[in-house]
Formats: C-alpha cells, structure tokens, sequence
C-alpha cells in the first residue's frame, strides 16, 4: 500500500469525507470575508466566522455533542482576531499560538504535563491553510510514528500498528503542544507528492485513514 491508499480510504467513510468538503467550503467562504473586511467585518462576517469554528469542532469531536462545547463560548470579533493574526503570522508557533487563545483550542493547561494542548488548534489550521497544514491527532501521530520505524512502509507499520490497543496509543499521543504540533505539522510536509498529495491536508487525512484500518473507530 502506499500513502494514497489512505487518503482513499479516509475518503470511503462517507460521513467524514462529506463533512471535511463541507468545512472546507466554509472555510474558503471565512478566508474571502477574511481578505474583504480586514480589520471592519460585517455582521455576516462574524456570524459565518464563528459557525465555521463550531462546525470545526464538531469535526474534530467525531461528531459527539459532549465533546463540542467551547468553540460556542468564544465571541465572534475574538474569533475574528485569532483566524487574522494566524493568517498573517510570520512562523509556525505564531500560527498556531493565534488559535490556542480561543476557548477549547489550547487556552487551559494540562493539570499534570502544564502543556497547553494544540491539536484542536491544528484543526483550525488545517480548514483555513490546508496547503500548509493538518490536523496533528493522536491516530494520525501514531500512524507517523510506526511509518518513520519502518522507514515509509506502509504494509509494515499497519501490521505492526495492529498489535496495539487503541487505549494505549491514544495515552501515548495524548498531549501534544504547540512545538509538537508544528514538528509533526513539518514532517507532513516532507511526505507531500505534488501528483497525488500535494496539500499537506491530504497527508494527515491519509494517515487518518490507515487508522480506519488499524483501529477501528
């Protein structure tokens, strides 16, 4: 197998791979207001800017409403703000930085580690820049990880990555901050083919999609 079979894959299950083209409509619709109104939105602006971070974090909660609750708290000209500074930062760190400010999105720490969590964020990123981002979570960062020991095997690092329990990966990959997230965001990068994966966004939803295949959802 090879990355793009993964993509496939992540493409089958039809649910996701509707509400992912759904997101990124809304997405280029957030970026054309972003580039139109500057620092003066309109109403409609901020209306269409928040509900897309909903609908984001609903994507990234799988849907489950218990997990979807932050994203709402935020106000709409904080959300304007974020997704303004995270488009014209100067860096990675600065990138991402700009969204954890939002409520559900990296703002608290972790109680034991005292690292803010990023990959809600990455999330954010990967709708608004998905040429230069996507999503780090722990399926997909564990996915990276078997296919750096198997140097790029796929066949190998999903035969290897069976033999684990969902539960001990998803510890292992917890927690992620804002470093984590932009090293891992980088190594996505490098695993771009202009042919068939030319976006950084097609790499993770790719690694997402061997973990269909690993561990079932």
């Amino acid at each position: 197998m090879e990355l793009l079979d993964g993509l496939d894959q992540f493409k089958n299950d039809f649910e996701t791979w509707e509400l992912t083209e759904n997101n990124e409509k809304i997405a280029q619709q957030v970026l054309d207001f972003l580039t139109q109104f500057g620092d003066h939105p309109s109403e409609q602006a901020l209306t269409t800017t928040k509900d897309f971070l909903v609908e984001v974090e609903k994507w990234k909660a799988m849907c489950l409403k218990e997990r979807a609750i932050y994203a709402v708290q935020n106000t709409e000209i904080a959300i304007w703000r974020a997704f303004r500074t995270a488009l014209n930062a100067k860096n990675d760190i600065e990138a991402i930085l700009s969204i954890m400010v939002l409520k559900g999105f990296g703002t608290s720490e972790d109680l034991e580690t005292s690292q803010r969590r990023a990959k809600a964020a990455t999330a954010v990123l990967r709708f608004l820049m998905p040429d230069d981002w996507g999503v780090v979570d722990w399926r997909t960062t564990a996915m990276l990880s078997f296919l750096n020991q198997f140097n790029g095997n796929v066949d190998q690092s999903l035969f290897e990555a069976k033999k684990w329990h969902p539960s001990e990966l998803r510890e292992l990959f917890d927690i992620v901050d804002e470093h984590g997230a932009c090293d891992i965001n980088g190594q996505y990068r490098t695993m771009r083919n202009p042919y068939n994966l030319p976006r950084t966004a097609d790499v993770d939803m790719a690694l997402f999609g061997f973990s269909f295949i690993a561990w079932k959802l």
